[in-house]
């Protein structure tokens, strides 16, 4: 904004009020329209970041649907695992040995969340509206945690097949505790499913 002296000599005190009137309502008139435009850039912002946010959430959904069409047949394998755990403590015959197990995750994504802080864009939101994006990324946090402990069980279970068919078997001692081990992983299972259901209703919510 610029400010231009007078074109002429002032006079009087009447002249110097008019100038000053003048001056006061272009300063009057620049300062509302730059808070027109702060306004319109910053609603642009709060429309792209809730875009994004709605996107990402929608994505993150899908992946959690693909979890759960895996879940069953997960728990079904860890259970054929602890059936032979239970054979080999009565030290039964296991014949041609088949364990199958597989593990499944969900990729879920925050990277919207991170933008939005970035660029400011929650600052310009409803604090209603922030509260429910916040709730149901803290709730998917959990739930990546969840999984990452979840997957950390697995790898133990899954660990302890080779010992199986080792020249020297297992003591019955370790194949309690494997059983121990396939019975957390299959626990944690059914906690990753609850969790991951509650996390897709904050979703739907948000979605609607």
């Amino acid at each position: 904004m610029e400010i231009h002296a007078p074109d002429r000599p002032i006079t009087g005190w009447s002249d110097a009020a008019k100038h000053l009137a003048i001056i006061t309502f272009g300063v009057l008139i620049a300062l509302a329209l730059e808070g027109t435009v702060s306004w319109a850039d910053h609603r642009m912002l709060v429309r792209e970041a809730r875009a994004n946010l709605i996107a990402e959430i929608s994505n993150n959904r899908k992946e959690l649907d693909g979890l759960f069409a895996n879940i069953e047949r997960e728990q079904k394998e860890l259970e054929a695992a602890d059936r032979v755990a239970q054979v080999l403590l009565d030290h039964g015959e296991l014949g041609q040995l088949d364990i199958s197990l597989s593990w499944n995750f969900a990729e879920l994504k925050n990277a919207a969340v991170t933008t939005g802080e970035i660029t400011g864009a929650f600052g310009h939101m409803d604090y209603a509206e922030v509260k429910h994006f916040a709730d149901a990324y803290d709730l998917q946090g959990q739930f990546l945690r969840s999984q990452e402990r979840q997957m950390q069980e697995f790898q133990t279970v899954f660990a302890f097949i080779r010992r199986i068919t080792q020249e020297t078997p297992p003591s019955a001692a370790s194949i309690e505790d494997w059983r121990g081990r396939i019975n957390g992983a299959l626990a944690g299972l059914t906690f990753q499913e609850e969790l991951g259901r509650a996390l897709i209703k904050r979703y739907d919510e948000l979605l609607k």
